[in-house]
């Protein structure tokens, strides 16, 4: 999907930088990540996948949803792609 999208405050964003570093979705995310951090290390290989789906989800259920979002590499100008669809 490639649109124009004003990326929300829940928002994750790919890519590196001070944009993305400091974006507060990424700055949210990289929380939860590290809360999470530990049980997935010790969880058994086939947890992992469910550990992630989980906090896939849990930025998915935010208010507004938080999305996982990537600037379009062909457009000059700002239009940002969604990464995971709903469903993921």
């Amino acid at each position: 999907i490639v649109m124009s999208i004003v990326p929300s405050n829940n928002d994750v964003l790919f890519g590196r930088g001070n944009i993305s570093a400091t974006h507060e979705g990424n700055i949210q995310f990289r929380s939860i990540v590290e809360s999470r951090k530990r049980e997935y290390h010790e969880a058994p290989w086939k947890e992992k996948k469910e550990i992630v789906i989980s906090i896939i989800r849990q930025i998915q259920s935010m208010d507004p949803p938080g999305r996982f979002l990537q600037r379009d590499p062909k457009s000059e100008g700002v239009d940002i792609k969604a990464v995971l669809g709903e469903g993921r």
